[in-house]
């Protein structure tokens, strides 16, 4: 990718590349932040381009305290190459060569994606308040309601209280009250899918039928790249029992037993659906996915499923290690749940 500054001409390439990364507001006239970019420091405002097409922004900033940056983004085809680090990289130099000591960062609450992103980079969260007080009034301050604005109630297609718990605080910007399936029916759908998303629509499906609630399911699961992708969307019957963690751990510890370092790769992929009633035309599918490698015993006792044995390079421990907060920011359901967010605000 070649980082240049930005150009005029980029104007529009730049303002739809904004809309495609989810970084536009409608209070927020992405027109006038860029004229006031270029009348304050320009030199800082970059965008990123392949193959002469316009896939990445950043502007930054410094006061002589503390460094700045807003619209970060990568196109969503190019994302998860490195692109986003690459910029930061690039605004980190400049800044640092100006003398900034620091760069302050301003995340919207219910953005996990991007909280996972600084993590990664280095980023830790600041014992701080954000205030703010709009000194122009560009146009009606008040966002259009959404499929994501209004309180309401939403089923949860899962049983595992656990992962309720960890939804219900994934979902905590939308102000919605999560309620489990089990609150409506014992009955269990058969996953007999052979995709993830297919199987989050049955179990959605089902939870919506039973409840009369709109309803979201995930279907996550572990793929190991020296087990052919398995355990895959039987990760949670891997070793014949639904739900069995511990046996699950012990078939999976067993089944990697003559395989050695990064020969151990893995990631947990998640695949979220929204489901408005039960026969939905047109459900809302968010996915997420988080790259790791399998220990040899496990470590750590947070969390469930294979979290034990997930090792975590950028914060270097298991996934059953990490505090809630720090997992929900960077894992897979994480991920999903912020880019469902995101559609269920575009929708």
């Amino acid at each position: 990718m070649r980082i240049r500054p930005f150009l005029e001409s980029d104007t529009e390439a730049l303002i739809a590349l904004w809309q495609r990364c989810g970084l536009t507001r409608p209070w927020n006239d992405p027109r006038r932040d860029i004229l006031r970019k270029l009348d304050v420091q320009r030199e800082w405002f970059l965008v990123g381009e392949t193959d002469r097409q316009l896939v990445a922004s950043v502007m930054a900033g410094y006061d002589g305290h503390r460094g700045w940056v807003n619209y970060l983004g990568v196109d969503p085809s190019h994302q998860r190459r490195g692109l986003g680090g690459l910029l930061m990289q690039a605004v980190e130099t400049r800044l640092q060569a100006a003398g900034c000591p620091k760069i302050n960062l301003q995340i919207r609450h219910d953005n996990n994606a991007a909280v996972g992103f600084y993590a990664a980079l280095g980023y830790v969260e600041d014992a701080t308040h954000s205030f703010g007080k709009r000194l122009i009034d560009e146009q009606d301050s008040t966002p259009p309601p959404s499929a994501a604005s209004s309180s309401r109630e939403v089923v949860l297609a899962s049983r595992n209280t656990k992962k309720l718990r960890e939804m219900q605080a994934l979902l905590s910007p939308l102000g919605w009250r999560v309620r489990a399936v089990s609150e409506f029916s014992d009955e269990e759908p058969e996953e007999s899918a052979v995709s993830f998303v297919e199987n989050a629509l049955i179990k959605a499906r089902h939870a919506a039928a039973t409840s009369g609630l709109p309803a979201i399911a995930d279907d996550s699961g572990l793929e190991v790249a020296a087990l052919g992708g398995a355990p895959g969307v039987r990760s949670a019957r891997y070793a014949g029992v639904h739900g069995d963690d511990q046996a699950n751990n012990q078939k999976l510890i067993e089944s990697l037993a003559a395989i050695q370092g990064a020969d151990r790769s893995a990631r947990f992929v998640s695949l979220m659906v929204y489901l408005r009633h039960p026969d939905d035309p047109t459900p809302i599918v968010a996915e997420g996915a988080w790259r790791g490698r399998i220990l040899e015993a496990p470590q750590g006792d947070s969390g469930f499923g294979y979290d034990p044995l997930f090792y975590v390079p950028e914060t270097a421990c298991s996934a059953a290690e990490l505090a809630p907060e720090i997992k929900n920011a960077i894992s897979h359901r994480g991920r999903a749940a912020a880019l469902l967010q995101q559609r269920l605000h575009e929708c």
